[in-house]
């Protein structure tokens, strides 16, 4: 039997796009590929969700079973090496972390027999590429374990992507990885075309001229609105401690949000119109009734969509009082009561929008990843080049 195509998804940064590419390629192939001939697995996962059943998994294996018609009965399998927390301690300090290694690559090998009917397998990688190094498996390691052809995906721009392969490249020649080809991923719609023309593929290969066979671009996908937001529901997860309203609101919670804006306006200055737009989260002292009912009043306002949400800030014992709790209510807005102060509850938000992952229940996401990839994605060229 033919060994399968293995190709393996790295990028130059954590959230770089690796899971939202890899289900877009999965879309776009599919077309051409049954789905039963398409395999997916994340070798080595950082972070974890648990199943029905109680055994731990990468996320990302979750998601793409979720969103993709692939044939996925064994999750468990597909997550052979689970990096969670204090297992890199764990690896530093054992006598025999070489044999650890071997019992990792042993594990990854046993998934792609496990895989070997397929025809082409998506494998996706953890972090930059040197990710996974400090327990023997960094991004450059397992790709060459699998025997893969690597897809990188780096942002958009001129001089900053061209600095990031710079580097990353390097590392790969260095441990004799093979790149097929870049995918520039998150690039400014209004740049797009500029971007094609500076950086073509000849002129990358001029640049980078040391691979053999030349590197391939496969697509300047640009930035789609709201894919790399989150929704208060996810939002809500990153507080330690909060109180959620409205929670019946199911669709509201879930929806991706535009941007944080802390409403530091006093009351007689505060107009919400001037200073928010729909899907904001407006922060707001947990006692201002004048504030809030502005910002309620806009909401209500608004034309073909919502707010995306409410933080009430240093909550107490005593704020916010039955008033302010009625109002919320009545408003039907998702709302968050915390007693972190607003640049706590801003630096909060901060790590949640930069860290943002697909949901479950991103159903929108990824009927705007499927229609991404249609469009931008050449996957008649990328199966050619992989040898399909």
């Amino acid at each position: 039997m033919k060994k399968p195509v293995v190709v393996y998804i790295a990028g130059e940064r954590q959230h770089a796009g690796k899971t939202v590419s890899s289900l877009g390629i999965i879309s776009a192939l599919c077309k051409v590929v049954a789905p039963k001939d398409i395999g997916y697995f994340k070798p080595v996962g950082q972070e974890m969700v648990t199943l029905p059943s109680g055994e731990r998994i990468d996320k990302d294996v979750r998601i793409v079973q979720e969103f993709t018609e692939l044939d996925m009965p064994n999750l468990g399998l597909l997550s052979p090496v689970r990096v969670g927390d204090g297992v890199t301690r764990d690896y530093l300090a054992c006598d025999h972390p070489g044999k650890r290694t071997e019992a990792y690559e042993k594990a990854i090998v046993q998934t792609m027999e496990h895989l070997s009917n397929k025809r082409l397998i998506i494998a996706e990688g953890t972090g930059h590429p040197g990710v996974g190094a400090v327990v023997g498996l960094s991004n450059a390691r397992v790709s060459n374990l699998l025997h893969a052809k690597i897809l990188y995906l780096v942002g958009g721009g001129i001089g900053k992507p061209l600095d990031e392969l710079e580097v990353d490249l390097s590392y790969f020649s260095h441990k004799k990885s093979r790149v097929a080809g870049i995918l520039f991923n998150k690039v400014l719609p209004n740049k797009t075309d500029m971007m094609k023309s500076v950086l073509s593929e000849p002129a990358i290969n001029r640049i980078f001229p040391e691979w053999d066979p030349s590197l391939k671009i496969f697509g300047y996908m640009p930035q789609v609105q709201y894919l790399n937001n989150p929704s208060m529901q996810l939002v809500s997860g990153s507080f330690k401690t909060c109180q959620r309203m409205n929670e019946q609101n199911i669709e509201r919670w879930q929806k991706p949000c535009r941007q944080v804006n802390v409403v530091s306006q006093g009351s007689e200055s505060f107009i919400a119109k001037e200073h928010l737009k729909a899907r904001d989260i407006a922060v707001l002292g947990a006692g201002s009734h004048c504030r809030l009912q502005r910002i309620i009043d806009f909401d209500r306002a608004l034309e073909g969509d919502n707010l995306g949400g409410i933080i009430l800030n240093c909550a107490n014992d005593n704020m916010p009082d039955e008033k302010a709790l009625a109002m919320v209510r009545e408003s039907g807005i998702p709302t968050l009561i915390v007693p972190d102060d607003a640049g706590a509850v801003d630096q909060t938000c901060y790590k949640c929008f930069v860290n943002t992952k697909l949901q479950l229940y991103d159903r929108q996401k990824h009927e705007a990843i499927e229609q991404l990839f249609a469009e931008h994605f050449d996957a008649e060229r990328f199966v050619r080049t992989i040898g399909l």
